[in-house]
């Protein structure tokens, strides 16, 4: 169930996307939003004591009026949508940003956030560590979307993984809601499935038709990108949400997109919900 809905803000002209389309989910899920406010403080200030120097003093000073208006226009944003809410801010310093907010997604069942390589703000750092360090699911939007907030046609990129059943089993309450779903099969092994005598689409079409969901199967082949593939049969399909497992690698510590996940989420015309 998707009872809580988290929204990245960030004062910036995506917030009143964010909550546009995550005020959309809560109405068709019956869904309380809690809004998280990062207000992002001067790096400078993490490594000095800023009560000896005006200069530093008056960049605090600017920080807390921005951070205070950003707030109040936010709170106003939010309360004129008529669904229940709450509003989080946070005072970070950058290097901070990322683990803090997957921290706070862990207390919702859904996190709504521009798409990582689509953030004006290029901070897509933050949102890959809400999406490999939260545990929760991710609504990522293309920057300045202004489609439906409403998902009738839903496309789900299956796998038989781990993070291909996760976002499957996350993305049930929308795809219960949607007209049409199209589950997407690429064939990655070029015949494989006839030669071992299995059927890929058996399984997960059985595991939705026992949650109610009516789904086409459409296997897919003769693809060398499985983004490509995928970002096709969206259109093809008229989708207005893609389903897809996240896929990465780590590298030095850190998360980092790889494959078909970055592919998507780095030209996707629409919404993508993607799990870990």
């Amino acid at each position: 169930m998707i009872k809580d809905i988290a929204i990245h803000l960030t004062g910036s002209s995506e917030d009143a996307t964010r909550i546009a389309h995550a005020a959309g989910l809560a109405r068709v899920l019956d869904a309380h939003l809690t809004g998280i406010y990062i207000h992002q403080m001067p790096d400078i200030l993490s490594i000095t004591d800023p009560s000896g120097s005006a200069f530093l003093q008056r960049l605090v000073e600017q920080s807390v009026a921005q951070a205070e208006a950003a707030t109040k226009a936010l709170d106003s944003a939010l309360g004129q949508l008529g669904l229940t809410y709450e509003l989080r801010r946070l005072d970070l310093y950058p290097g901070e940003v990322g683990s803090e907010l997957a921290s706070e997604a862990r207390q919702s069942d859904l996190f709504v956030g521009t798409r990582p390589y689509g953030d004006p703000n290029k901070g897509q750092w933050i949102e890959e560590a809400v999406l490999f360090q939260s545990g929760r699911p991710c609504f990522f939007l293309p920057p300045s979307f202004q489609g439906r907030s409403s998902y009738d046609n839903v496309l789900v990129a299956w796998k038989n993984t781990r993070e291909a059943a996760r976002a499957v089993a996350d993305a049930v309450p929308l795809l219960k809601q949607a007209k049409s779903v199209v589950v997407a099969i690429v064939d990655e092994q070029l015949g494989a499935a006839e030669e071992q005598h299995r059927a890929p689409d058996e399984d997960i079409g059985r595991y939705l038709s026992r949650h109610g969901i009516k789904a086409e199967i459409h296997i897919i082949d003769g693809w060398t990108s499985t983004g490509a593939a995928l970002r096709n049969e969206a259109v093809r399909t008229a989708a207005d949400l893609i389903v897809m497992g996240a896929y990465g690698h780590s590298r030095l510590r850190e998360w980092m997109l790889g494959g078909a996940t970055r592919d998507v989420l780095n030209a996707a015309t629409v919404p993508v919900l993607v799990a870990h």
